[in-house]
């Protein structure tokens, strides 16, 4: 094996190259979309066409890194082909429990209230959690199964039908969480993981994910320890347990789904358009999250926290946590050294 070789097999240097190949892409894309007038880059339409392109690149990125750099297939990298719509839905409706179960903590403390909502959307928000919550039941049963049946399919109709009022939002809030799931978990903290251990992988990628959000508006210090605390948590934990990137990136919309356009809150100090009903937060910014919403607040940060640290220690407990290398290599020797004295001994008996 060449130099060259040795050094493109290092988990370190394919994480550079994969994440320099999606930075330097998207700024290319970015100044491409420059042609276009502001006020339309800025528009809904504009705003989720560009989060889709970019997430279309990410995608491809690490198509690519698949076959020329690592050799391993999608499902290797945690993006198999075949049933990932059972992990996306049901990590979908987990981020949104989870959010809710924040929300839920600011109404019931006088925080959260509900401000307007019309007739229709109200029926669509019925229509909408009712066919949720019964795919959720049939899926989960179902796990093992294949096939779709007759209810499976209606209940795809209804949830599209509770769906249209937020339809547009929901296209940009899953394609922002392609993006930021496949470049944070799925190459920072996977290739992280294969040279320096899970929890080393960790830590780092949920600095990084922290960090990258200190740029929004409303951001504070408090705010990017807070999503590296929850978000950068749970979204690896979930990985570690499942070693799904559909999970993963079900759970991320879901909670940006349910934190915006189901709740009415800000989402990392954005406003989302569309919507079932507009509602207001009130009460201390520590505690509610201030402008950069729920997600910066205290009561975040404590649920999620229990949460992500409850999913950690089931996955060492099952086993699922990779070691750094160094510890791995002498592991290695060290059995390599029990098995040679075993075999010695068994040569001087004989």
């Amino acid at each position: 094996m060449t130099f060259l070789r040795r050094l493109l097999s290092l988990a370190l240097v394919q994480m550079a190259i994969e994440v320099a190949a999606v930075s330097i892409l998207v700024i290319l894309l970015q100044s491409l979309l420059n042609i276009f007038p502001e006020a339309f880059l800025q528009s809904p339409f504009g705003d989720t066409l560009a989060n889709v392109c970019y997430a279309c690149v990410i995608v491809g990125v690490l198509f690519l890194a698949s076959r020329w750099l690592e050799h391993r297939s999608l499902a290797d990298m945690g993006l198999p082909r075949k049933r990932w719509g059972r992990p996306l839905f049901l990590g979908f409706l987990c981020g949104g429990g989870l959010i809710a179960s924040v929300i839920v903590v600011l109404a019931i403390t006088g925080g959260y209230h509900i401000t307007g909502i019309q007739p229709l959307n109200a029926v669509q928000l019925v229509v909408l959690i009712i066919a949720s919550g019964l795919l959720a039941l049939l899926l989960w049963r179902n796990k093992g199964k294949r096939k779709l049946g007759f209810i499976h399919y209606l209940l795809f109709i209804a949830i599209g039908f509770g769906l249209l009022p937020i339809a547009a939002p929901l296209l940009l809030l899953l394609a922002a969480a392609i993006q930021e799931e496949l470049v944070f978990r799925g190459m920072i903290f996977r290739l992280l993981e294969r040279a320096l251990g899970s929890w080393i992988a960790l830590i780092i990628s949920a600095l990084a994910f922290g960090i990258l959000h200190s740029t929004n508006p409303g951001a504070t210090l408090v705010s990017t320890l807070a999503v590296a605390l929850t978000s950068g948590v749970v979204m690896v934990a979930i990985y570690l347990l499942t070693r799904n990137l559909w999970w993963v990136i079900g759970l991320h919309l879901g909670w940006n789904f349910f934190e915006g356009p189901f709740f009415g809150a800000q989402v990392s100090g954005h406003a989302t358009y569309g919507g079932f009903f507009s509602a207001s937060i009130t009460g201390q910014e520590v505690w509610t999250g201030g402008a950069f919403g729920p997600e910066a607040g205290l009561v975040a940060i404590f649920i999620v926290c229990m949460v992500g640290f409850l999913l950690c220690i089931r996955a060492a407990q099952q086993h699922r946590i990779v070691k750094p290398t160094w510890r791995q290599q002498a592991s290695q020797a060290a059995q390599s050294e029990v098995t040679e004295e075993g075999v010695e001994e068994q040569q001087s008996k004989l």
